[in-house]
């Protein structure tokens, strides 16, 4: 039994890391389109606005991503962690996560129909 709790374990730290490496790609892909179109601005270009919601667009995939990494890392954390605390502050936190990532993905599509 403990071979497979530490398992778990290592499971969910895995996936905790992965969700933390995509936010890492999303936001450092996100920064570096940003300079680009700062320096296209410099340069006269006016689309600003249209090219900065297509990086919000973006930034915000990575982070749905990655929301549900840390939401299956928190589901696995709730397979080890069986106490009433720990439970109900995964629990807290994975309604939380949820609901980021659903008003998260409602803007994301507006901002998608809009563009």
């Amino acid at each position: 039994m403990e071979g497979i709790l530490e398992i778990l374990e290592w499971a969910a730290v895995v996936i905790d890391l992965t969700g933390v490496a995509i936010l890492l790609v999303g936001f450092s892909r996100g920064f570096i389109k940003f300079l680009q179109i700062e320096l296209n601005r410099f340069k006269g270009d006016n689309g600003i606005i249209s090219a900065i919601q297509i990086v919000r667009c973006d930034i915000g995939l990575y982070i749905l991503l990655a929301l549900d990494f840390l939401i299956a890392s928190d589901i696995v954390s709730s397979l080890i962690h069986t106490d009433l605390d720990q439970l109900l502050n995964l629990g807290i936190i994975v309604i939380l996560r949820t609901a980021i990532g659903y008003f998260l993905g409602k803007e994301i599509e507006e901002i998608h129909q809009k563009t």
